[in-house]
């Protein structure tokens, strides 16, 4: 906006005040009114500048926004070390539930495995708690309990199937029974 003429704020208002008196004026009834001949150069100069001067103000501008922290602010630096503190402190709780879950799975699976053996005895859970040491027994021990536990199921399934063939099997003679007695 710098690189705007200013212009002449006087000579702009004696226009208006020349025009103002012109309209003022009565005309006179005989003669023809003349058209006026009014100098627009000085309005269409200011319209333009009016104009440039918006098309700048249009203009995008680029903000940039710095982010500074500096340590030696009392508050920075006990803010800084209260959530050090906070992540180190969830960190070790993470780490205690992990291990927690760890021990719950692994007292589930050995319940499993107590249940597929149908007994046990000191001796028994003494070599079961030995196993759970080594990575590879507990594995071995899943496999097992899942084996185990896949042909319970199945085992269920065609106990159950049985069941509903006999109870068809008897709806069926029923139905025998009673057209018989029908005829």
């Amino acid at each position: 906006m710098s690189n705007i003429n200013k212009m002449d704020t006087s000579t702009v208002f004696e226009m208006f005040e020349t025009i103002n008196r012109k309209l003022d004026k009565p005309a006179a009834t005989d003669k023809p009114a003349e058209p006026l001949q009014i100098d627009l150069t000085a309005v269409n100069t200011m319209t333009e500048r009016f104009e440039d001067a918006i098309r700048e103000v249009r203009k995008p501008v680029n903000v940039k926004h710095y982010h500074k922290i500096e340590i030696t602010s009392n508050w920075v630096f006990l803010s800084l070390v209260a959530m050090g503190l906070t992540i180190a402190g969830l960190l070790y709780f993470s780490a205690n539930q992990r291990q927690t879950v760890n021990q719950y799975k692994d007292n589930d699976l050995k319940y499993r495995y107590i249940r597929m053996q149908g007994q046990t005895n000191d001796e028994n859970l003494w070599r079961l708690e030995r196993q759970f040491r080594y990575g590879d027994s507990i594995t071995i021990i899943r496999e097992q309990v899942e084996k185990y536990e896949e042909l319970v199921r199945e085992q269920a399934e065609k106990i159950e199937q049985a069941r509903r063939n006999a109870s068809e099997v008897q709806r069926l003679q029923n139905q025998v029974e009673t057209v018989k007695a029908k005829h």
